[in-house]
C-alpha cells in the first residue's frame, strides 16, 4: 500500500486551500452583485421600523446597516484579491467574512426583535415574515461558504425562536394553545429553511466540482494542443529541408540535366516527383495551420490588381487542369479593380479553389473564373460542373481535415485543410468565403472582399507586415 507522505499532505492541503479560495471568490462576487438589492430591502425595512417604532430606532438601524455594508464591501474587495499562495491572508479574509456575516445578521435580528418587542402592538407575523425572508435570502445567496451560511442561519434562527418564546413567559399570561402552535410552526419553518439551505449547498458544491473538473480537462486539452502544435511545427520544418533537396533532384533529372533516361525510369521518377510535390503541399498546409492556430500568421498587405492576380493564378494552374482534362476559363472583367490584400495569400486561396474545382469536375468540362464588383465590394467566383456539394456537407466543408463523402472526392488525395486555411485567410482580410449551387450543375465557390479605388494607389503606402490572430 502506498504510504501517505508529508509531500502528499502538503499537496492535499494546497488543493483544499485552492477550493476555499475559489469559494471565497464566488461568495465575494455574489455579495457585490447583490449590493443594490440588499439596500432596497433595508430601505423598505427602515420605513417599516420608523412607522412602528419611531425615528430613533430608525436612525439606529440605519447607522448599523451602513456600518455593516461598508465593512462587507471592504471585505468583498479583499476576498476578490485573495490568492491561495498566501495562506495567512486567506485566513485573515475568512475571519473578516465571518465577522461581517455575524454583524450584518445581527443587524437584521436586532431589527426583527425590536419590532417583536415593540410596545406599540406590532403585528406578530411582521418580524417573523422579515426573518423568514432574510433566512431564505441567505440560503439562496451565501451557500458558497458553509461557515458564513451557518453564522447567518444561527443568528436568524435564534431570533426566530426567541419571538414565540416571548409568549411563553409568565409575564405574558402564561402559555396557551396558540403560543405552542406558534412555537411549533416556527420550528417547522426553521427546519425547512435549514433543509433548503442544505439542498442549495449540495447543488453549489456539485457545480463547483464539475467546474473544477472541466477546468482541469480544459488545461489538459490546451497542453495537448500546444504539444501537438510544437510537434507538427518541428516535424514539418525537419521534413522541409530534405524534401526540398529531393524535389530539386527529381526536377533536374526529369528536365534532362543528367542526360537522357529510359521511358520506364522517367515514368517512375515522374510518380516520385508528383508525390514529392504533394508532400511539400501537405507540409506547407500544416505549417500554415499551425501558425494560424498560434495567432502568428503574417499578412503583408498592399494594393493588388485583381486582373493581375487572377491572371497569374489561372496561368499557374493551367498545367494541373490539363492533366485532369479540364479547361480553366477566365471571363473578361473590368481591369480597374483593386484590393487591399496580401497577394501571396490571396493567390493561395484562388489556387485552392481552382485546384478543387478541377479535381471534382468531369473530364472535358470547364471551370469558369469570374469577377464582379460594386463601388465598394468585389466578388471572385469559381464555378465547376462537378457533382456539387451535398446539403449535409455544408456545415463541415470549411472544417479542418474535412473531406466530402462524395464518390468523386475520393478519386483524389487531400488533407482537407485547403478550404479551412482559405477561410481563415479570407476572414483575416475582412472578407467572406462561401458557396452556392451552380445553375448548370456543380458548385460555385465565391470570395467577397472590400474594393479600393484606383486613386488610393497614389497615396497609399505599402503597409508593414501584420500579425493577425486566427479566428
Amino acid at each position: 500500500m502506498r504510504n501517505f507522505t508529508t509531500r502528499d499532505q502538503a499537496t492535499a492541503d494546497c488543493a483544499d486551500l485552492e477550493a476555499i479560495v475559489a469559494q471565497i471568490h464566488d461568495y465575494a462576487e455574489r455579495g457585490l452583485a447583490l449590493g443594490h438589492q440588499r439596500l432596497l430591502i433595508f430601505a423598505a425595512a427602515l420605513v417599516l421600523e420608523t412607522l412602528y417604532l419611531g425615528a430613533t430606532f430608525g436612525a439606529i438601524s440605519l447607522t448599523l446597516i451602513l456600518l455593516a455594508e461598508v465593512f462587507d464591501g471592504r471585505s468583498y474587495g479583499l476576498a476578490r484579491r485573495v490568492r491561495a499562495q498566501d495562506p495567512a491572508h486567506v485566513r485573515f479574509v475568512l475571519r473578516r467574512l465571518h465577522v461581517g456575516a455575524l454583524f450584518s445578521s445581527g443587524v437584521v435580528s436586532f431589527f426583527a426583535l425590536s419590532l417583536a418587542f415593540a410596545p406599540t402592538g406590532t403585528p406578530y407575523l411582521l418580524p417573523m415574515f422579515f426573518l423568514i425572508c432574510a433566512a431564505v435570502f441567505a440560503a439562496m445567496n451565501t451557500h458558497q461558504l458553509v461557515s458564513v451560511l451557518a453564522i447567518r442561519l444561527v443568528a436568524y434562527g435564534a431570533a426566530f425562536i426567541a419571538i414565540p418564546l416571548l409568549d411563553l413567559l409568565p409575564a405574558q399570561g402564561g402559555p396557551t394553545q396558540g403560543t405552542w402552535i406558534n412555537l411549533l410552526t416556527s420550528l417547522l419553518v426553521l427546519y425547512f429553511i435549514i433543509d433548503g439551505s442544505n439542498v442549495g449547498l449540495r447543488y453549489y458544491q456539485t457545480n463547483r466540482r464539475h467546474l473544477t473538473q472541466l477546468t482541469l480537462e480544459n488545461n489538459r486539452a490546451k497542453a495537448a494542443l500546444a504539444a501537438k502544435t510544437a510537434f507538427l511545427s518541428t516535424v514539418s520544418h525537419e521534413l522541409r529541408t530534405p524534401l526540398t533537396s529531393i524535389r530539386a533532384s527529381l526536377d533536374m533529372a526529369l528536365a534532362g540535366a543528367f542526360g537522357p533516361m529510359e521511358l520506364r525510369s522517367s515514368q517512375v521518377l515522374g510518380i516520385a516527383q508528383r508525390n514529392a510535390h504533394r508532400l511539400a503541399t501537405l507540409i506547407d498546409e500544416l505549417l500554415d495551420l499551425q501558425q494560424m492556430e498560434a495567432g502568428k500568421m503574417k499578412y503583408d498587405y498592399c494594393d493588388v490588381s485583381l486582373a493581375g492576380l487572377l491572371g497569374d493564378a489561372v496561368a499557374d494552374n493551367n498545367a494541373y487542369a490539363r492533366e485532369l482534362e479540364v479547361t480553366l476559363s477566365l471571363r473578361p472583367f473590368a481591369k480597374d479593380i483593386y484590393l487591399r490584400a496580401d497577394p501571396m495569400r490571396l493567390e493561395q486561396v484562388v489556387t485552392n479553389l481552382l485546384s478543387n474545382a478541377a479535381k471534382f469536375s468531369e473530364a472535358g468540362s470547364t471551370v469558369v473564373i469570374s469577377a464582379t464588383a460594386t463601388t465598394d465590394r468585389v466578388r471572385i467566383s469559381v464555378a465547376d460542373q462537378g457533382a456539387g456539394v451535398a446539403p449535409a456537407d455544408r456545415t463541415r466543408i470549411f472544417d479542418s481535415f474535412s473531406q466530402l463523402d462524395n464518390t468523386d472526392s475520393r478519386k483524389f488525395s487531400g488533407t482537407g485543410l485547403g478550404l479551412n486555411i482559405s477561410k481563415r485567410i479570407i476572414e483575416a482580410h475582412g472578407g467572406v468565403i462561401d458557396f452556392e449551387p451552380n445553375e448548370g450543375g456543380g458548385t460555385v465557390f465565391f470570395v467577397d472582399l472590400a474594393r479600393i479605388t484606383p486613386q488610393g494607389l497614389a497615396g497609399g503606402p505599402r503597409s508593414a507586415p501584420q500579425v493577425v490572430k486566427a479566428a
